[in-house]
């Protein structure tokens, strides 16, 4: 399997500029509508993917840091790196979902918040009604 590099026809060390020199030569090459090759459409996407890789930097990173440690990345998903084993390796602070308190007593203070704040929601609703009904024949008697 090709390496980004080897893709774009670059060395490990290669500037943004020469990365960017680089894909739109490629770009130009194999685009879909200027190449009628039924692989260039491929070849065109596996450039493009190469070049949105390499561009961006911390992208390029995570790419080196899996190519130096033997595992390869997966083909769409930049977050997760795939080792021999088929163990699969995250990042240590990235995820989807939020962090939930480690303690008994901040997962305890954080539903009493969430059951305060929904009793005050309904208090006020409640207060609303009563106003309307209260001071509303009002307000139309004056008009």
């Amino acid at each position: 399997m090709e390496t980004h590099y080897e893709i774009l026809g670059l060395s490990i060390d290669a500037t943004p500029d020469e990365i960017r020199a680089a894909y739109r030569g490629l770009a130009k090459q194999y685009h879909p509508d200027v190449n009628h090759n039924p692989d260039a459409g491929e070849r065109f996407i596996a450039v493009q993917q190469a070049y949105e890789t390499l561009i961006d930097p911390d992208a390029r990173a995570r790419y080196d840091l899996a190519l130096r440690g033997g595992g390869t990345p997966g083909p769409h998903n930049t977050y997760r790196w795939y080792h021999p084993g088929g163990q699969t390796v995250r990042m240590r602070e990235f995820s989807w979902s939020g962090q939930a308190p480690a303690s008994w007593t901040g997962r305890i203070g954080v539903m009493l918040l969430l059951f305060l704040g929904g009793v005050l929601i309904v208090f006020m609703l409640f207060l609303s009604l009563l106003s309307r009904a209260f001071f509303g024949d009002r307000r139309q008697q004056d008009s």
